[in-house]
This record gives structure tokens, C-alpha cells and sequence, in this order.
């Protein structure tokens, strides 16, 4: 049970840690294990696309941080028709 303030951040900060950390891995799963095993240090942003031909791939890698920052903020789907 938390007690303070404090602990419900440093909780939070963990977690939101944990999820960046979950949401670069399988993200970057189409690399090469090279590539992956630097997601645990904070190199992954540096590294060059692994199939820059591939105008797709491409658009995908360059846009991460997009994704990522739509990944954090998650929006229910809406199903009504107009």
C-alpha cells in the first residue's frame, strides 16, 4: 500500500520506464537481435534503418516517435456512423 505522493510517482515513473522500454522492443523486432539488444541502453535512436530501400519501412522508422507518443495516448474507437 502507498503511503505518500512520492511513492505513487516514483511507481508511475517505473512504469511509465517499463512501457517505453516494452513499446521500443517490439517495435524494433523487425531489426537485426544486434539492434535489439541496444534497446536497452538508449542507442536505438541512433541507429540506421535495417531495410532503407523499402520506402515503407522507411516512413515507419523515420515516423517512431509519432508512434510512440500516439502509443501513450491511447483514444477509443468510435463506431458511430457519421
Amino acid at each position: 500500500m502507498y503511503n505518500n505522493i512520492a511513492d505513487i510517482d516514483r511507481e508511475i515513473a517505473a512504469l511509465k520506464e517499463q512501457r517505453n522500454y516494452e513499446i521500443l522492443y517490439w517495435f524494433e523486432m523487425g531489426e537485426s537481435d544486434a539492434e535489439v539488444a541496444e534497446l536497452r541502453g538508449d542507442r536505438s535512436a541512433f541507429l540506421p534503418p535495417q531495410y532503407a530501400e523499402n520506402p515503407w519501412y522507411k516512413l515507419g522508422y523515420d515516423d517512431r516517435q509519432y508512434q510512440l507518443e500516439i502509443g501513450f495516448n491511447p483514444t477509443p474507437a468510435n463506431f458511430n456512423p457519421f
